[in-house]
């Protein structure tokens, strides 16, 4: 046999086999079923059960428990859109590889290929149709996931706002009268329950867990004794170390007031739990228990570790001892009351007290909340110490202008929460006071661990930060730099983190609500939708405001400084930031309100021709501003001369520029005079300024001795520089003596004047010294004018 046809052979059969290959696999994945359909069906099903459950009258848990089904449905349909859309993509490319279908007129395909191509047809067509089902349930998934949340707002509203009669109502009075024997003897059940299930337990287990708790008690008093030993609740130095060693003693006081006796019962309740000595119904008083002493010994330790009572030497807020142990005081008796509450709370619960029973217990709540916040305020005002315009005034009176009013507002709002009926508003917002306060402080203490921390490792003075920047490879004042872009960027997260514990999540009634659950959820209609955008894009603009003014502080204050530019680029940088900020705040606010910008950029661009006429000198001043801004020619802190005013330059803004004149006036330019105009710049370049001495000396005086002793003088001066060296003219030779000009450089244009007047005194003790006659000036003597001669005759016509 020969070679070329057994080549031959051997290519028609490997071609066979290619062609019943891509066939075979083009058949396989149209025969195959479409992946993920099983999960698919399952995410269906589920939702349909979430929808059918939504349609029922639910409470706070269930919703909770509808929003936990539904979160893994979402990721369970983006990982099967992942899966399935690169299969669409693939028989899309396979079929597009076969080329278009033939023409009626052309030869037709061979059976092969034509069965290829109808398999993956069907194949894209299943895949596609799959996508778009799973992108529809995707869809789905999100609006059963709204209306969860529209349900759970809902929910809230009418729990916060629900009313009842007033504790001024009789009415109320009346049905808490016949509560009284209800909670009697819903009390009185359960005391009956818990005994009775005591004795189920039996004798034997009751020694036991009696045993077990009294060695449980001797080893947690040797442990406090050892403790107490070595350290625990140790004194302090009178004076701390440093600023760290400050911090971590608040922390460690915050730590033993706060651990102790939540540990304590915490023991107690396991030996009660492992014993079974409670019945079921009992549980969440014992939650409510344990939540109550966590409460008020986390509150005692973290505001005696920040207010420091008796300690001022390890405070870490600028308060007066009066003013710190009044929020000490007011702060725990605010802690005590509420954790009280939330025991009493829980028994009305577990007894299924009527209605009058839970408004009396959240009305006592709000009104000892609002007695103690009284009682602060009027010691506050008696302690606050008066403030004359030699002392510094205290950060406690400064904070106290806003603080105090808006207290007042809030007490007020609570007092009448409670006599309209709103007990549960009236408390909600009394409990948010005090937790407001104690979050406040632990947000201080934080931030003072981390300033102590950063000025510990990244500030220039300390000998560790300046070995860390050595071993870094860096000079200690970008290290600086470092640290302090470092600390702006956790405390930033620091005080989103406090916003958001102070703002949500609440248990309010049973409810799991947040800030946005709160007020998105009062529904009036267009009203309410009106009202919430004007109320969101205020609250957007203020808090705005008021942000891009503390960072725009901390950049010019903590940031800018360690750049190394100088004072003009660091006032066009926080300027630029602050106008940036400024647009971006007005436009979230306009966004808000549902504004458009692109439709204000419209209105603008026809309303750009008037403003180009009527605010044509605004317009030029804007543009000039920043042109000066972004070009220079001018900065803060320059000596310069404009329209016959000099001074120096204290504010570059977008429509003027403040000068203050040597007499402490400030001349107000617009920007486009300083752009347009002529401008003498002292230091534009340089701080460098030319003093001219002129001297007039005696004829008979030595031309060269006179020179010397001028250049002697100059460099006496300690801001005249070396280089260029001073230099003597002899200018010209006057009427009455040799005229000389001493001709020097000084270092700073702004030493010129008293240099000059050190140059003249200098100048004539020499002359003094040496006997060298200063010559008087010129003096040009004006001959008057001859009189007019009388004309002849003159004389006899007047006689």
């Amino acid at each position: 046999m020969s070679f070329l046809p057994t080549a031959s052979l051997l290519a028609r059969c490997l071609g066979l086999l290619l062609m019943l290959g891509v066939y075979g696999s083009s058949s396989t994945l149209a025969q195959s079923p479409t992946p993920g359909r099983d999960a698919f069906d399952g995410i269906r099903i589920e939702l349909d059960q979430i929808e059918a459950t939504l349609s029922r009258p639910l409470q706070s848990r269930d919703l909770v428990e509808l929003r936990r089904r539904i979160e893994p449905l979402r990721e369970q349909a983006n990982t099967l859109l992942g899966e399935v859309e690169p299969r669409l993509a693939d028989a899309k490319e396979r079929l597009t590889q076969l080329g278009p279908k033939p023409a009626d007129d052309a030869p037709p395909e061979t059976g092969e290929i034509k069965e290829q191509r109808e398999a993956l047809t069907k194949s894209v067509a299943e895949f596609d149709a799959h996508v778009r089902q799973i992108k529809v349930t995707q869809i789905r998934v999100e609006q059963i996931s709204d209306r969860i949340t529209e349900q759970r707002r809902a929910l809230v509203t009418a729990q916060l706002l629900v009313r009842s009669n007033s504790v001024f109502d009789p009415r109320f009075w009346y049905d808490l009268n016949n509560a009284i024997p209800r909670v009697s003897r819903g009390i009185r059940n359960l005391i009956q329950d818990w005994g009775s299930h005591l004795s189920d337990i039996g004798f034997a287990s009751l020694v036991a867990a009696g045993s077990i708790a009294l060695l449980t008690l001797g080893f947690m008093l040797v442990a406090y004794r050892f403790l107490r030993k070595h350290g625990l609740y140790r004194t302090p130095a009178d004076i701390p170390a440093s600023e760290l060693a400050k911090v971590l003693a608040a922390f460690r006081t915050a730590a033993e007031r706060s651990l102790i006796a939540p540990l304590v019962l915490a023991a107690a309740m396991a030996i009660i739990g492992s014993f079974d000595l409670r019945p079921a119904r009992a549980i969440p008083l014992e939650i409510a228990l344990i939540s109550a002493v966590v409460l008020v010994s986390v509150t005692r330790g973290i505001m005696q570790a920040v207010l420091a009572p008796g300690a001022p030497a390890y405070r870490l807020v600028n308060f007066s001892d009066p003013t710190a142990e009044a929020v000490f005081h007011a702060t725990r008796a605010m802690a005590w009351i509420a954790g009280v509450g939330l025991v009493l709370l829980a028994l009305t619960d577990i007894i299924i007290a009527p209605v009058a029973v839970t408004v009396l217990l959240n009305a006592l709540i709000a009104l000892g909340l609002v007695i103690v916040a009284l009682r602060f305020l009027r010691q506050t005002t008696q302690n606050t110490p008066s403030v004359t315009e030699d002392e510094p005034i205290d950060v406690v009176t400064q904070a106290f202008g806003w603080i105090r009013p808006t207290l007042w507002l809030v007490l007020a709002g609570v007092i009448a929460a409670l006599v309209a009926g709103y007990v549960t508003l009236g408390s909600f917002i009394a409990t948010r006071i005090g937790t407001a306060i104690v979050i406040s402080a632990l947000t201080v203490l934080f931030l003072r661990l981390l300033d102590a921390l950063i000025a510990e490792t990244f500030s220039v003075a300390s000998t560790r930060a300046r070995r860390l920047a050595a071993s870094v490879g860096i000079s200690p004042r970008p290290w600086e730099l470092v640290g302090t872009l470092l600390a702006g960027l956790i405390r930033v997260g620091i005080l989103l983190i406090a916003a958001l514990i102070v703002f949500g999540p609440w248990r309010l009634g049973g409810v799991d609500s947040g800030l946005d659950d709160m007020v998105l959820g009062m529904r009036l209609g267009d009203l309410r939708n009106t009202a919430v955008a004007i109320l969101g894009a205020g609250i957007i603009l203020a808090a705005g405001f008021f942000l891009v003014r503390a960072v725009l502080r901390w950049i010019r204050e903590q940031v800018l400084p360690l750049s190394g530019m100088d004072s003009g680029l660091q006032n066009s940088v926080s300027t630029i930031l602050g106008y940036a900020g400024v647009a971006l705040v007005i436009g979230l606010g306009l966004r808000q309100l549902g504004l458009d910008l692109s439709n204000l950029a419209i209105v603008a661009g026809a309303l750009s021709v008037g403003i180009g006429f009527g605010l044509q000198s605004i317009v030029s001043n804007f543009v000039s501003g920043l042109i000066l801004l972004a070009e220079r020619p001018i900065r803060v802190g320059d000596s310069i001369v404009v329209r016959g005013e000099e001074g120096y330059v204290r504010k570059i803004s977008v429509r003027s520029t403040e000068i203050e004149t040597f007499e402490r006036a400030t001349v107000i330019v617009p920007n486009s005079d300083l752009i347009s105009g002529v401008v003498k710049n002292w230091t534009h370049t340089n701080s460098q300024g030319r003093v001219i001495v002129p001297v007039r000396v005696a004829y008979d005086s030595d031309a060269d001795f006179v020179r010397n002793e001028l250049i002697a003088a100059a460099l006496e001066q300690p801001h005249i520089i070396r280089a260029p060296p001073p230099r003597v003219f002899l200018i010209r030779f006057g009427d009455t003596g040799l005229e000389f000009e001493l001709r020097c450089i000084v270092d700073d244009v702004d030493k010129g004047l008293s240099t000059k007047s050190d140059l003249h005194l200098a100048i004539l003790r020499r002359f003094r010294d040496a006997g060298i006659i200063i010559a008087p000036p010129e003096q040009r003597v004006q001959t008057p004018p001859t009189p007019a001669l009388p004309a002849p005759g003159a004389e006899l016509k007047s006689t």
